[in-house]
Formats: C-alpha cells, sequence, structure tokens
C-alpha cells in the first residue's frame, strides 16, 4: 500500500517535468518568432528611414535655392520657384495694391498716395524669404521631419502688412486745408446808415481719426481699395434766423430823419447822425441760441443830446448885490435861466427811434437865480473883508473909459463859498457891447492897438483885494514890464494881467471864507482912484506882506521903439510908454490865524527892460 503511493507520487513528478520541458520548447519557438519579426521591423524601418533622408537629401539638392513643393504665400503656389521668380508672381498679382493701396474719395475729388506716404509696406520679400526657409532646418531630423511635412501636406504662408499710422495722419492732416471750412456765422453792419448782411455758411472739418481706421480696415483683403473720407458739418454760431430781427429793428431806427425841437431852437439828426449812436451786440437767449441785438450806445446818445443842451441851456444870471449902510440891496435884478434834463431827453429820444417816431419835442426846465430877496439875509454879507486899490493918474481917455467899463463888470459879482472866481468869466466880452473901446495894451511883449486897453488896472485891483483877504491865488500873472500906475499904493510886484484871447491868461482865487463874497467896485475919475472891496464875512486871520526882493537888474534899452499908427495924421508922434528897467521882483505874504500860519506865498515876476515908446501917424 506504501509503495503504491510512492510509484503514484512519482509519476506525478515526471509528469510536471515533462509538461514543464515541453512548455520550454513551445516559448522557445514563439519567442525565435517574435525576434524574426522584430528585426525584419528594424530592417525595413532603417531602410525606410534612409531612404527618406535621401529622398529629402535629393530634394533638398534639387531644390536648393528654391521653394519646396506645396509651399504658397497667400494661397498662391510658389513651389520650385527661385526667389526671383516668386517676387515676379507675386508682384504681377498684388503690384496695384503695393503701388498705391488706397484711393481717398471726397465726392468727384480723389487722391491717389503712394504706399509709402501713406506709410502702408507689402512685405513680400519677407514672405518670400520665409517660402525658401520652409523646410529647411539646421537640425537634420527636423529637417526631415519638416520637409516630409511640407512636400506631404503642404504649408500656406501669410503676406503681412505694416502701416505707419502716423504718416497715413499726417498725410491726412496736410489734405485737410484743402477739405476744411470754417463756419460762417450771419453777420450784419451799419454803414452810413445803409444796413448790409451777410448769410450764414455751415463749415466743414476732416474727420482724420475717422478715416485712419476706414483705412486701417481694409488692407487686409490686399485689393485696392477706396476709403471715403469722413467729415463733420460744423454749423455757423450765428444762423440767419438770428440777424432778421436785428435788421428789421435797424430798418425802424434808420427809417429816416429825427426832428428835435427844444423851445424856440430846432436840431435834424440825419440817418447817418442816428447810425452813429447805434451798436450792435451779441447776446445768448434762454435755450442757449447766440443773437444780434442792435442797441443804442447810451454814452454816444448823451454826448450828442449833450451839445443840444448846450445850444438851449442859459444859467440864470444872478443879480448884482450892492451893500450899503442899510445892508445888501439888489442893485440889478437877475434873470432865470433855462436846462435841458439831458438823462430824461435820453430817455425820450430813445423811445422816439425805438418807435419809429421821427419828430420829438424836449421839455425845458426853468432855473431860477440862487440869490433872491428872500435868500440875502443867508449869503452872510455883513462887513467889508479887504479891500484893494490903484492909482491910474495920467491915463489917456481910452484907457479910463476901459477902467470904468471893466470895473462895471466886476460891480455886484457874487463868489460863492468854495467857489473859485475867474476875472476873464466876469468881465464878459471886452468890446463895445459892454463899454470898452480900443486901447494901447501890451500885446506879445510890445504895445499895440487892442480892444480893452487899461481893463489890467481893474485885475490887479482886483489881485489886491483878494491878496488881503488872504484867499488862495490859484492864477495870477504878470505883465512884461513895470506900469508906474501900479506903484502908488502897492510896491513893484503887485500887478496882475489879463488877456482873454486865444491862449490868453486869467486872474483866478478861490473864496475860503465860508460865506458869500461880494465885489463892489468904485472908481473916483477925480482922484484917479479905482477901488476893490470884497464884503462877507471877515474871517478870522492875518495878512502879513514879505518885504519885496529885487534881483538881476537890467538898465532900460536907450534906444526907442516907434509904433506905425495909421489912425494917426502923418508926421505925428505921441509917447506911450517911458523906458524903464528889467528886474526880477518877488513879493510875499504870510497869512495866518493867531500863531498858527494857514499859508505862505511868492508872487513872482519878471520884468523886461522896455524902451521909450512912441506911436508915429501914418494915416493919409
Amino acid at each position: 500500500m506504501r509503495n503504491h503511493r510512492a510509484e503514484t507520487a512519482r509519476e506525478r513528478v515526471t509528469m510536471r517535468r515533462s509538461a514543464r520541458q515541453a512548455d520550454r520548447r513551445g516559448m522557445s519557438m514563439a519567442w525565435q518568432r517574435v525576434r524574426f519579426l522584430l528585426s525584419m521591423l528594424l530592417w525595413f524601418a532603417l531602410v525606410l528611414i534612409i531612404t527618406i533622408a535621401f529622398g529629402a537629401i535629393a530634394a533638398d539638392q534639387y531644390y536648393r535655392g528654391r521653394i519646396l513643393p506645396n509651399v504658397s504665400v497667400q494661397g498662391f503656389s510658389l513651389g520650385g520657384l527661385s526667389r526671383e521668380e516668386a517676387r515676379r508672381v507675386l508682384i504681377q498679382y498684388y503690384g496695384t495694391f503695393v503701388a498705391s493701396p488706397i484711393t481717398f474719395a471726397d465726392g468727384e475729388r480723389v487722391w491717389q498716395p503712394l504706399a509709402a506716404d501713406i506709410g502702408v509696406r507689402v512685405e513680400i520679400e519677407d514672405a518670400i524669404s520665409a517660402a525658401l526657409a520652409a523646410g529647411r532646418r539646421t537640425d537634420f531630423i527636423e529637417q526631415l521631419r519638416e520637409s516630409f511635412a511640407v512636400i506631404r501636406f503642404g504649408k500656406d504662408l501669410p503676406l503681412r502688412i505694416t502701416l505707419d499710422q502716423r504718416r497715413l495722419q499726417a498725410y491726412l492732416t496736410n489734405l485737410a486745408p484743402s477739405l476744411d471750412r470754417a463756419a460762417q456765422s450771419a453777420g450784419i453792419m451799419v454803414v452810413k446808415a445803409q444796413v448790409l448782411s451777410t448769410p450764414a455758411r455751415e463749415g466743414r472739418q476732416l474727420l482724420v481719426d475717422a478715416t485712419v481706421r476706414d483705412a486701417t480696415a481694409g488692407l487686409a483683403a490686399l485689393q485696392p481699395y477706396t476709403v471715403t473720407l469722413q467729415t463733420r458739418t460744423l454749423p455757423p454760431t450765428l444762423a440767419d434766423a438770428n440777424v432778421m430781427e436785428a435788421a428789421h429793428q435797424l430798418a425802424v431806427l434808420l427809417g429816416g430823419s429825427l426832428r428835435i425841437t427844444a423851445g424856440e431852437r430846432a436840431w435834424e439828426w440825419s440817418p447817418e447822425d442816428i447810425a452813429t449812436l447805434v451798436r450792435l451786440e451779441q447776446t445768448i437767449t434762454a435755450d442757449g441760441a447766440r443773437r444780434i441785438v442792435p442797441m443804442l450806445d447810451r454814452d454816444a446818445l448823451t454826448t450828442r443830446i449833450e451839445a443840444v443842451a448846450s445850444d438851449v441851456t442859459r444859467s440864470p444870471i444872478e443879480p448884482r448885490l450892492r451893500f450899503t449902510s442899510a445892508g445888501v440891496k439888489i442893485a440889478i435884478p437877475g434873470q432865470p435861466g433855462v436846462t435841458l434834463d439831458v438823462d430824461a431827453a435820453a430817455d425820450t429820444i430813445s423811445a422816439a427811434l425805438w418807435q419809429g417816431a421821427r419828430k420829438v419835442s424836449l421839455p425845458l426846465a426853468t432855473v431860477e437865480p440862487q440869490i433872491r430877496v428872500e435868500t440875502i439875509a443867508d449869503l452872510g454879507i455883513s462887513e467889508l473883508v479887504a479891500q484893494g486899490r490903484s492909482d491910474f493918474r495920467g491915463s489917456a481917455p481910452y484907457r479910463v473909459t476901459n477902467i470904468i467899463a471893466g470895473a462895471r463888470q466886476m460891480d455886484g459879482v457874487l463868489i460863492p463859498p468854495d467857489g473859485e472866481f475867474s476875472f476873464n468869466q466876469s468881465v464878459g466880452a471886452i468890446d463895445e457891447t459892454n463899454g470898452f473901446t480900443r486901447g494901447y495894451a501890451i500885446i506879445d511883449g510890445r504895445t499895440q492897438l487892442e480892444w480893452g486897453g487899461g481893463v489890467c488896472q481893474v485885475s490887479t485891483t482886483v489881485f489886491r483885494a483878494a491878496y488881503w483877504a488872504g484867499l488862495p491865488i490859484t492864477e495870477r500873472n504878470q505883465h512884461s514890464f513895470r506900469i508906474n500906475w501900479y506903484e502908488v499904493y502897492e510896491p513893484i510886484g503887485m500887478d496882475a494881467a489879463i488877456f482873454t484871447g486865444p491862449g490868453g491868461y486869467d486872474l483866478r482865487f478861490v473864496n475860503d471864507t465860508g460865506r458869500w463874497l461880494l465885489m463892489q467896485t468904485e472908481v473916483d475919475t477925480d482922484r484917479s482912484l479905482l477901488v476893490v472891496n470884497l464884503y462877507g464875512s471877515k474871517p478870522d486871520r492875518e495878512v502879513i506882506q514879505v518885504p519885496v526882493e529885487v534881483s538881476q537888474l537890467v538898465p532900460a534899452p536907450n534906444r526907442p521903439r516907434y509904433i506905425d499908427d495909421p489912425s494917426l495924421p502923418p508926421g505925428s508922434i505921441k509917447q506911450t510908454d517911458t523906458a524903464r528897467d528889467g528886474m526880477d521882483v518877488r513879493v510875499g505874504r504870510i497869512v495866518r490865524t493867531g500863531e498858527r500860519v494857514l499859508r505862505t506865498d511868492i508872487f513872482f515876476s519878471r520884468y523886461q527892460p522896455w524902451p521909450d515908446v512912441f506911436v508915429r501917424g501914418t494915416g493919409s
């Protein structure tokens, strides 16, 4: 039993060993077959690689300097072509685009710039270089791979375009002056009363950036194309409708002459005159629109009405007063004046012009004199303030006549508080209407026959009254030479010359007493004495005369001067002036109240040396 089991076990072992050996023999045969197949495949692959390599090498040698097959640029096959041949092919097709890619149009006007002018460049050489480089690598394996891919599958390369936008913008900017047009606003003007208008016109502006965008968008097609220039309309600031109302208003203003009356006077303003008063202004309405509005220039209108006012205005004539022991009385009644209210007249005329009226009447207002019976007591004239005196002994009859006439013009003159007295204004016209006669006077350094010769005796005496009243002297002029009449009651240098002609000179002083001053004159022909009194309220002041200073003495000429007078019989000779020395003279005064000095004045005179002067008759 035990042996049977042992044999059975040995049989099993033997069977397993036989089976393993059979398996090993089967696997060895299979592996041999696999190795054979693998070796065959490797040889095939090697042969194939060698074949492809030799084919690629052969193709590279064959296509040296030429583009490999199946290579194209922008769809155009360039396989087998040299650089020059490829260039001809591409230029033949894209030549027009390369030369002038874009045409700009504006209506019927066109511009065809060269590609270089607008910064466009077609990179043909770069595309050909890329085509020649296709399938060619420095790395052999990569070259084999790429060459195979190019030859089998083909390769299409793009044709690149570059654009210099700054150059394109510059080109379009240079076009702008021929395209742009400024908007023209409607205009209106007045020329010699004629209303002239100009119509509005829309403007135009080239939109450079928008045109550049349009031009850039079409380049990708690589075909010549036309771009319409982009522009915008510029509206005028003032449209025609904005000036139509102004034209209508101007037609009303300038529709005819304007007749103006004031009292008994009349004036005619022509349309040309009215046109000088018109001002055109530009305004903005509530909705933001601009319009032209005609206006009357108030200042110009006022100036013109002031000229009218000066023709009709008459200042009131104040009464001439007389200081008596019984008080101040009216010696000569005053007369009312008339005036024109300039502002009211401007309003009236303005309203008439806007309404198209051609006649307007301006009312005049009466102006009463300030001094009336009921106001005399308010003047404060109660005492003598100062007095001036001068001697005219030895004066010719004409001179005495003129002294009396001049004194009469000064008699009763009133000077208001803080008012400035003017001798020339107060004396009036020096002619026969005021009682003056012709006589010899010193004019421009020589004695000649003139109206009012001797009236300076009155101005000198008035000056002395103002001097002793301590009043501020604002203008005083010397005589050309010393006059003996003026050195009787006062020292040398206390004279004041006047001349009412062109370029003349005046005597002026200010009433600083705080009350009215009354000038009163007295002419004593028996004593050859002229007195000028100033009445008012005497201020608390003292006038001290500073001693006279004389310098720069110049002897009188020895040779006499003769003046021909056709009004005298021939051969008659009459001496009018005596020789006297020249000199500089200073007369001063100190005006003070108590110990306080109000002012110190120096009145300077430079007297020229003067010869004997004779009038020689030359009459027929």
